[in-house]
């Protein structure tokens, strides 16, 4: 399928058709509140960035979880070179898409008000989809790290406001983002790197699709740091071409030891910078 990878200003709008998001939805008719419903996990595995371990750090079991395989270092991707990389299927990319910021802006986004939202989208309280929403909200209601910026975003006009406070107000922003797959891309496969492409170092944001019954990104940035993003093309085992994003964070000397991708690449905190691939429902903000 086409590659999504957008990084200049004037197609930033694009990002309305090509952004991910979580849900399928159908509106009350006086076109006041969207009611949504949450899919189920279709591959078994969770999000290849992993929820918030991909910051945080992960539990042991995860390094046998097929959607772990999204790690490794610059050096990985020089031209030829080839690795077991995860990229999800996605089965409906029309259902990944940002709602108007005039339809979200009236759903709080609080998990005070979970019970009220649970009703709203008709979700039971034990449901798998109150737990996901009782997930995203920690997460976006969670206290930053020291250094580090964050918040949650559900708009295109929120994104742009989110990156211009850490940007600049007058700054132009882009999105980089990865390609999607056939549904006869295997999700865990052999990758060989076709070629690899230096995009942007500096500011830069990552941004993560959380589960929820419209398009939330927990975005993140962090202050003084220096990263990197790539935009890598690789074809696997079965000739099918993916573009991938891929980011690097330049600077681990202030990681937890027991980070997932020290441990899947055999590092230390400060030893290498940790890079990771992005599936196409994550995004790299840049300015």
């Amino acid at each position: 399928m086409g590659n999504e990878f957008v990084c200049c200003s004037f197609l930033l709008l694009l990002f309305v058709s090509l952004s991910p998001g979580n849900a399928a939805a159908s509106h009350t008719e006086d076109d006041s509140v969207v009611v949504l419903q949450l899919p189920e996990q279709k591959d078994g595995h969770s999000s290849p960035h992993m929820g918030m371990g991909m910051s945080f750090g992960m539990v042991e079991d995860d390094l046998m979880n097929p959607a772990a395989k999204v790690f490794a270092t610059i050096k990985d991707i020089e031209v030829g070179k080839t690795m077991p990389i995860y990229f999800p299927y996605i089965h409906d990319p029309t259902t990944f898409q940002f709602l108007p910021k005039h339809k979200t802006h009236q759903i709080p986004l609080s998990s005070e008000q979970l019970p009220e939202l649970l009703r709203l989208f008709s979700f039971s309280p034990d449901s798998h989809q109150a737990l996901a929403m009782e997930q995203t909200l920690k997460i976006c209601e969670m206290e930053a790290p020291k250094g580090e910026v964050q918040g949650c975003v559900t708009s295109l006009e929120s994104l742009v406001d989110f990156a211009q406070d850490i940007f600049g107000p007058d700054s132009q922003v882009g999105i980089v983002r990865s390609s999607l797959t056939s549904k006869s891309t295997p999700l865990l496969q052999n990758y060989t790197v076709v070629e690899s492409k230096e995009i942007s170092t500096g500011k830069l944001i990552a941004c993560h699709n959380e589960p929820y019954p419209y398009a939330v990104y927990y975005c993140h940035f962090q202050l003084g740091s220096v990263n990197k993003v790539f935009m890598v093309s690789l074809r696997g085992d079965n000739g099918e071409k993916v573009d991938s994003a891929f980011l690097c964070h330049m600077d681990t000397s202030t990681w937890s030891a027991g980070h997932i991708g020290f441990r899947l690449l055999g590092l230390k905190p400060g030893e290498s910078e940790i890079c990771h691939f992005f599936p196409a429902y994550d995004m790299v903000v840049v300015p």
